[in-house]
């Protein structure tokens, strides 16, 4: 005896996506991005409010490590369909929690170096800010020429194991991210 037929199963499948992007709110934001030219280079100030849904917390509190990504793009203004990718910056760091020691570890990505912290807000208030971050050489603009600034953090749901892999598909709580924020220069 069949219960649902292919067709309800792929309908079932699909509203469950919609519906819980449709019923999510950004839990990750970006603010405040600021640009200065010093020493020859474009330098990058913003500050990232990071909030994530409770399953994803308790997910943290029993030890699965997750990354954290801050993503920020230079692009230059055509009247073209597609605007060219000048320079990027990706700050990476990943969080997990040690139950031993009852704290949560944090490593940012290229270091060796883990920061402890007693609470997951205490963490992420360390990783609000980025100051002075290199983006590119300044030698690649030109006064002629309009630019814009992109930016957005996220969970990194790539690096989750396969099982919460699979809810991040399904669920827009396991994927929270700012979206992409545009900002002129």
């Amino acid at each position: 005896m069949r219960l649902f037929a292919p067709n309800s199963v792929l309908v079932v499948f699909l509203c469950n996506i919609c519906f819980s992007s449709a019923c999510s709110h950004d839990n990750i934001a970006v603010s405040n991005l600021s640009v200065t030219l010093a020493e020859e280079k474009i330098r990058v100030d913003c500050e990232v409010l990071y909030s994530v849904h409770q399953q994803v917390r308790e997910a943290l509190g029993n030890g699965i490590e997750m990354t954290f990504a801050l993503e920020i793009e230079l692009r230059r203004k055509k009247p073209a369909w597609f605007d060219p990718h000048l320079g990027s910056l990706r700050h990476v760091f990943k969080i997990k929690y040690h139950a031993l020691s009852k704290q949560y570890l944090m490593r940012e990505a290229g270091s060796l170096v883990e920061r402890s912290f007693p609470d997951l807000y205490s963490a992420f208030f360390y990783q609000r800010q980025l100051r002075q971050a290199t983006l590119a050489g300044a030698g690649i603009l030109s006064r002629d020429q309009k630019y814009y600034l992109r930016a957005r953090a996220r969970l990194v749901s790539e690096s989750l194991p396969l099982p919460l892999r699979i809810k991040s598909y399904l669920s827009a709580n396991w994927r929270p991210s700012s979206g992409w924020t545009l900002w002129p220069m």
